[in-house]
């Protein structure tokens, strides 16, 4: 879990959702067949990767309307080094 946390999980077909999450995010869902291959060959679905796509558009989403009204944080925070 820390190493994930830090975006380097032990696990590769966890390690391969994470980088792939993290390429839909920053490059606003727009990843190459190059990746959408890879994540697939880590053994993902077609169904599995759309749920990756949808959870991280979710939180997108969460953090934006979280950003726009101030949303008070009520939970521990944790924090997240990226390598």
């Amino acid at each position: 879990m820390l190493l994930a946390r830090h975006g380097k999980p032990d696990d590769q077909k966890v390690d391969a959702a994470v980088r792939f999450a993290r390429k839909v995010t920053e490059f606003r869902g727009r990843v190459s067949t190059i990746d959408l291959d890879e994540v697939r060959r880590t053994g993902f679905t077609e169904g599995q990767i759309v749920d990756m796509i949808c959870y991280t558009a979710q939180c997108f989403l969460t953090n934006h309307l979280n950003n726009v009204f101030y949303t008070e944080v009520d939970f521990l925070l944790v924090e997240l080094t990226l390598g």
